[in-house]
């Protein structure tokens, strides 16, 4: 089997005295759409934040397509914080996309999604547009290009802020929860997005409350609670078959 795209080894993170994230491994291969379930304050979007150094783990490793994460080994063999040129390509290879959208309120929906490919890849303005223009047509809001965030609903920005990360031309993307600061009615816009991306072999981690994503567009399922993996299988295993009892107590109160 093929090396894993993202590697994670006995990941520690804290904030003051709490363990956030308490001894986590974790492999993704090429491909792989790997959804990470749990209670609110399990650790999840820590997690997320970490494999691409929005936060400084105290402990452990995250290893991207072989590349340490955030630190370099001097040759006396002590860690050190990367350079931030360096993290900045790192970064630019996992894109991300949050619970809030975080789109630029002045700037157009195609403002926004070409902001990164100009300002930090150097692309010219008439290819960024162009790419722009096609993702958005990916995401069905080709029509809104030259609308502002505010004029657009829930879904239709979350689906801007996944055109935006993908502009960068990432090889993997990290998901934070995309749904839970939507209408209910509007979750199935940007899931189906989720699913085209999915298909298409895009390396995914999802955190996310919707266990029917899950289930359906899933290759593992990861539990986790109190800042550890609980367990993790195939959709089949995990939502049939949990070996463990609190990923059958957790389960028990989400699917109803």
């Amino acid at each position: 089997m093929a090396d894993p795209m993202i590697r994670v080894v006995n990941l520690h993170k804290r904030y003051a005295a709490h363990e956030v994230l308490r001894g986590i491994d974790l492999e993704v291969y090429r491909g792989e759409v790997v959804v990470v379930i749990g209670p609110s304050g399990s650790g999840k979007s820590t997690l997320l934040r970490c494999l691409n150094f929005l936060e400084e783990y105290e402990a452990g490793e995250v290893w991207f397509d072989g590349v340490l994460v955030g630190h370099r080994v001097l040759p006396n063999g002590r860690r050190v914080r990367e350079r931030e040129s360096r993290l900045s390509f790192v970064r630019a290879r996992i894109g991300m996309v949050f619970q809030n959208f975080n789109l630029f309120p002045h700037k157009t929906v195609l403002e926004n999604v070409v902001e990164g490919p100009i300002v930090v890849q150097g692309q010219s303005p008439a290819g960024a547009r162009e790419l722009g223009m096609e993702l958005l047509g990916k995401v069905g809001l080709a029509q809104k290009a030259h609308a502002y965030p505010g004029k657009l609903s829930g879904g239709q920005q979350q689906r801007a802020a996944i055109a935006r990360a993908l502009a960068m031309q990432p090889e993997a993307m990290l998901f934070d929860e995309p749904t839970s600061a939507l209408d209910p009615e509007l979750v199935g816009e940007v899931l189906d997005v989720m699913k085209k991306l999915a298909v298409e072999g895009m390396t995914m981690i999802v955190v996310t409350h919707e266990m029917g994503f899950a289930r359906e567009v899933g290759d593992r399922v990861v539990m986790m609670d109190d800042g550890v993996v609980v367990e993790a299988g195939t959709p089949d295993q995990m939502f049939t078959r949990p070996t463990q009892p609190r990923t059958g107590a957790f389960l028990a109160k989400v699917l109803h």
